[in-house]
């Protein structure tokens, strides 16, 4: 008989928890000291207002971006979008609410320009003379102004569909941000001061729907998302954990260990956090809910190892130090390779302080509750579930093994069907100010997504070269033609137009001016005749060899704005001039676009390397290279699983995608290896049935109660106001649950399958259940 199957003597562990128990209190002070100093960090941590936080320094679509945002001006802005319930903008009143709010608008801080049709520049012929001047001037506004305003505006490509909708029912004041960087508080004074000036406007002017959207709130939302968050997802996820455990532990020293154990770590990670400088964001603002869960799932295992040994009559430190015994190599291995799911994440350092809290305090928790044995807890109908599982599995695991692998191959083949999307400013929901704000300015006046290029003519004052305004204009034209393009902001619309100017406003002559000399002349004149701050320096660059063109998307998937961006750079690179030719387009939609798609490659490199890690370890760990690659099956499937059901589901995924497979590894490997453990220990001395058995009894109602509490921990991050999170949440709550299934159908199957002989006198399933119980009740 396996007389040694709960290690004893006078180990280094044994000796560890054993003088865990004798100082007890000491431990609890030190620890719960440790964790406080650690946590004093916590109110040095930020939250990030840049939705560049996302990319790494050496993105390369980044890197292209802040080049081009070097040479031009940063396009950091705040769009407000004004509808008249009338239907039309070009009224005296709704003309005048225009002009005043552009005035204002200079005010708000920070705020480097302003742009709406009341002081667009607009220009015409007086004689000889070139006569540049706001669209609508000061003082009164006649029916005449109106009418010339409307004119002008809807016959202008710089207005109409940017600034002015093509129906005239709406009308935007778009302003430049330019923030020092010398203060966290310089975007929200700004972002307060533009919704102090909104409201006012709409209390003022009730004839108007106001509402703003623009870089600018999209920054300020990624800090507003966690703040929002806050309140709702952890006390929400946190009663719902608690209720999880007391339903399982039904024990006030079990649960209060957890709690302990909770607190511990999520004050220690979240103080050496702000300790280290770290800025969240929405997504590893999570970070603690991550710890939280995790935490209870590793304190669950041994508290309920702990209970049974009690059960099983075994002394109060006794069975403390059996129970650390029976899951040290588990929890280290779960806590390692949480590590390394977490690391190709490059998130986290929670799993470490994880372990410490589970080995140190949780210990001295449990020597420090009553002697009493405990009594049943709510595992007991779970265990009566797991046992006719493990049953079933035994008696049938053929079966079992083909049904497995025809679910599994089912689901993995809708995952093609998932459709890749990721609308930046779709990620928050309606809660949030940046979510109806855009969707308003989208329905009613232009897209928030936008590509720019950077368009070289080779030469200093290139930019007044006819061949290269030709060129730059036929681009303009083949892009304003696409379906997908809302506008296109061009510099060869203004030249065609101060050409007109300069031959009297005839018409014939709005085209690119004849010769480089006549362009320079007629660029120089017009940017003298400029005012202070409505200059061309954002798009035309200072030795005037190159200009900047934007294009704005309208209600288009990123796929979509990725796909025209390919098209216009292959474009250019047939038909522009040579020194554009290799002009690429850039922009955040472009960025955001991308780096799903590489996370999503870099994601199955990192975790396919992470996978093949861990399962070196496992072998290692188990001494068995058979158990490293079988472990390979359930750990990889579990995922595949869940978006396969995804896919079902909802249909559609975004930058979540990036963070599932590693969180993945750190969570559904644990299942794994807390089962190939005491299937390991037992199969030495048992056939893989009995060892199977052996297994389910021992750590089978474990992985129910851990796989309920890190499902319903992650599943109240969908209750997040930030779609990534929420995704997250969703997707690895789902996961989990498919790793519990493949742990308790398919592992058993492949375990038998491909473990071993199929003795002549194995023991039937009945018989095979009392000799487990002997087994574990320690009978020779």
């Amino acid at each position: 008989m396996v007389q040694d199957e709960r290690p004893s003597g006078p180990d280094l562990l044994a000796r560890f928890t054993r003088g865990v128990i004798r100082y007890r209190r000491a431990v609890l002070v030190v620890a719960v000291a440790v964790a406080t100093l650690a946590g004093a960090g916590a109110r040095h941590l930020g939250l990030s207002t840049d939705y560049r936080t996302f990319f790494s320094e050496d993105n390369p679509d980044l890197v292209a971006y802040e080049e081009l945002e070097d040479i031009y001006s940063r396009n950091d802005n705040v769009l407000f979008v004004l509808r008249a319930t009338d239907g039309d903008v070009f009224t005296e009143a709704t003309l005048e609410a225009i002009r005043s709010l552009t005035d204002d608008a200079w005010q708000i801080p920070n705020s480097t320009r302003v742009d709406a049709i009341t002081n667009f520049q607009h220009t015409w012929a007086d004689g000889d003379e070139l006569i540049v001047e706001d669209l609508v001037g000061s003082g009164d506004i006649t029916e005449s102004d109106v009418e010339r305003a409307r004119s002008v505006a809807m016959a202008e490509p710089l207005l109409r569909g940017r600034l002015v909708a093509d129906d005239g029912s709406s009308a935007g004041v778009n302003v430049r941000i330019a923030l020092p960087g010398e203060s966290p508080s310089e975007l929200p004074a700004t972002v307060d001061a533009v919704r102090a000036l909104e409201r006012e406007y709409r209390d003022r002017y009730p004839h108007l729907e106001i509402e703003s959207t623009g870089v600018a709130l999209l920054n300020m939302a990624f800090a507003e998302a966690p703040t929002k968050d806050a309140p709702v997802v952890m006390p929400a996820m946190f009663a719902a954990l608690l209720l999880a455990v007391v339903a399982m532990l039904r024990t006030p020293g079990g649960t209060i260990g957890t709690l302990v154990v909770i607190l511990l770590s999520i004050l220690t990670a979240v103080g050496v956090a702000g300790h280290l400088g770290v800025f969240l964001d929405p997504t590893s603002a999570a970070a603690p809910t991550i710890i939280l869960t995790m935490a209870v799932a590793d304190s669950v295992h041994i508290i309920l190892s702990y209970f049974q040994l009690r059960r099983e009559g075994m002394e109060r430190d006794d069975a403390i130090v059996e129970a650390m015994a029976l899951n040290a190599q588990p929890v280290f291995l779960t806590s390692l390779t949480t590590a390394i799911g977490f690391l190709t994440l490059n998130f986290s350092d929670s799993p470490p302080f994880r372990l410490l809290g589970n080995l140190t305090a949780l210990p001295a928790i449990l020597a420090m509750t009553k002697g009493a044995v405990p009594g049943s807890t709510g595992a007991g109908p779970v265990r009566r579930a797991v046992e006719g599982v493990a049953l079933l599995v035994t008696s049938r695991s053929r079966q079992i093994l083909v049904g497995s692998a025809a679910v599994v191959i089912t689901l993995v083949a809708l995952v093609p069907t998932l459709r890749v999307n990721d609308q930046y400013f779709e990620y928050f929901d309606d809660s949030l100010p940046i979510r109806p704000g855009t969707e308003f300015a989208m329905e009613h006046l232009t897209g928030p997504y936008v590509t720019s290029y950077s368009l070289e003519s080779g030469e200093a004052q290139g930019v007044s070269n006819p061949e290269f305004l030709n060129t730059v204009h036929a681009f303009t034209e083949w892009l304003e033609a696409r379906p997908a393009v809302a506008h296109v902001n061009s510099f060869s619309h203004t030249m065609k137009r101060l050409n007109m100017n300069m031959h009297a406003d005839d018409p014939a002559y709005f085209r690119q001016p004849d010769s480089r000399e006549l362009g320079a002349q007629y660029l120089l004149l017009y940017e003298m005749s400029l005012p202070y701050g409505l200059d061309v320096n954002d798009q035309i660059n200072v030795d005037k060899s190159g200009l900047r063109l934007d294009v704005t998307y309208g209600d288009v998937d990123v796929a979509t704005i990725e796909r025209e961006t390919t098209a216009a750079e292959a474009w250019l690179h047939a038909r522009g001039t040579p020194s554009m030719a290799e002009a690429r387009g850039t922009g955040p939609a472009l960025m955001f676009a991308k780096i799903t798609r590489r996370n999503i490659e870099s994601m199955v490199l990192g975790t396919g390397g992470g996978f093949l890690i861990i399962a070196a370890i496992l072998m290692g760990a188990l001494r068995s290279v058979r158990m490293g690659v079988i472990s390979l099956i359930p750990n990889i499937v579990p995922t595949l699983m869940a978006f396969g059901v995804w896919a079902v589901l909802v249909g559609e995924v975004g930058f979540a995608v990036s963070v599932i497979a590693g969180l993945s590894i750190g969570i559904i490997v644990d299942d794994t290896v807390h089962f190939l453990s005491k299937y390991n220990r037992a199969r030495r001395r048992m056939t893989a049935e009995a060892a199977v058995e052996y297994a389910f009894r021992h750590v089978g109602p474990a992985l129910v109660a851990t796989t309920l509490i890190v499902a319903t921990g992650f599943a109240m991050l969908g209750m997040s106001t930030f779609r990534v999170t929420a995704y997250m949440g969703g997707l690895t709550a789902l996961t989990v649950v498919c790793a519990l299934v493949v742990d308790f159908l398919l592992l058993p199957a492949l375990l038998i399958a491909f473990d071993g002989e199929r003795s002549t006198d194995r023991v039937a399933a009945p018989d095979l259940l009392q000799a487990r119980h002997a087994v574990a009740a320690g009978a020779d």
